[in-house]
């Protein structure tokens, strides 16, 4: 079987991109054939590179709105000609536009719409609230819509009016990274932050929560792994909250912003716990790749589940969290708000257990590391099988 990943664009360095690589690398070991595309220029470098081959189709000019629907005819001809090209035989697109433009597309070709992150709150996602019958058409018309967590394909279901035998979930997965911790083990005891600075990462609420805890401590570094729209602004939240910016070797730096890395996993291995402190999520591979290291979690209880699902809490979803959730391999917080001085003592408890209480965190690790046999390859492989031989 002939498989075509596509996404609007390959070159970023978020949990999409990654996901595609993964799943790219998953089924070629199966003995699938993939290749991947993207909307990117001739040329392009992947950010995540594999064996499988990658065809950019090209940038599609961004046209006014009353002529927008051209731009995506003239994206879904490009695709079709590729995987007629290419003899495709199922086509998964990741994220809206890559779906809209894979069933617009036509040809025969099995199509399958992945879907990372929740839509209801999320304030990425309004136009797909607004337009939901469009979306919904969309959806229906694909062979199947998978979402990458159990509560987000609930979510997609109900929202688009979705057959049960339309839609479905395969959690994400991870393959265990084998690196060196970065740096070496020193006196200072770090608190690890991964992703792009953009709004729904909500840094800024992690900032205020990080004041709370390092202003009480000595040799405490939370270090912020990625890079992003909203970077400029958090430094400088950072320098007016009275937090010391520095680099890694200095134990004096409360915070670092180490701006993009090549494998975040070896900051995340000598790190005391990761902090997640998003508005919204789907299932994220970076609480993924911490388990598999067997690092703590302290995470914010976000829509529209899944990071829930990954910690194995009890119950469901609560937006409206007010107390701390112990789970086995760390907690689940409430949204961390500057407005919110409850949600910060709260994190600030989190941050202090995480540190200070090496019992609860050897417990921690170690229920991790169970946790994280749910998220394996092998797992994730046995149901993309059962969704590709249906």
């Amino acid at each position: 079987m002939r498989i075509l990943l596509l996404m609007p664009s390959l070159t970023g360095i978020g949990g999409a991109e990654r996901i595609v690589d993964g799943l790219s690398r998953l089924l070629s070991s199966a003995g699938f054939e993939a290749f991947e595309t993207s909307f990117d220029p001739p040329g392009a470098r992947r950010s995540f590179e594999n064996p499988t081959p990658f065809q950019p189709l090209g940038p599609v000019p961004r046209l006014p709105l009353p002529f927008r629907a051209f731009e995506y005819l003239v994206a879904a001809r490009r695709l079709r000609a590729l995987k007629q090209r290419l003899k495709i035989d199922a086509t998964i697109s990741n994220l809206w536009r890559s779906d809209l433009i894979s069933v617009l597309s036509g040809g025969s070709d099995r199509k399958i719409a992945l879907c990372h992150i929740n839509i209801v709150g999320n304030s990425t996602n309004q136009t797909m609230l607004r337009l939901r019958p469009l979306v919904a058409g969309v959806y229906r018309r694909c062979d199947r819509v998978v979402a990458v967590n159990e509560a987000l394909s609930r979510e997609l279901a109900a929202l688009y009016a979705l057959a049960p035998d339309r839609v479905g979930f395969v959690d994400n997965f991870v393959w265990r990274p084998e690196v060196e911790p970065r740096p070496r083990r020193d006196r200072v005891k770090r608190f690890v932050w991964c992703g792009r600075m953009c709004l729904e990462k909500n840094v800024a609420g992690l900032l205020h929560a990080w004041r709370a805890f390092a202003s009480a401590e000595r040799g405490v570094q939370l270090v912020l792994l990625g890079d992003g729209p909203q970077r400029p602004e958090l430094e400088s939240l950072a320098a007016d909250l009275g937090l010391s910016s520095g680099e890694l070797d200095d134990p004096e730096a409360q915070v670092v912003f180490t701006g993009m890395v090549a494998e975040p996993a070896s900051y995340m291995a000598s790190a005391r716990a990761l902090a997640l402190s998003s508005f919204d999520e789907g299932l994220p591979m970076v609480v993924l790749e911490a388990l598999s290291l067997g690092l703590p979690v302290l995470a914010a209880d976000c829509p529209a589940g899944g990071v829930r699902a990954a910690l194995a809490g009890a119950g469901a979803f609560d937006p409206a969290r007010a107390e701390a959730e112990p789970t086995s391999s760390g907690v689940l917080l409430p949204v961390p708000q500057a407005d919110s001085q409850d949600s910060l003592a709260l994190w600030r408890a989190a941050f202090a257990d995480a540190l200070h209480d090496d019992k609860r965190w050897e417990a921690w690790r170690n229920g991790a590391l169970a946790r994280a046999e749910r998220f394996s390859p092998s797992r994730a492989l046995e149901r993309w099988l059962a969704i590709l031989h249906a």
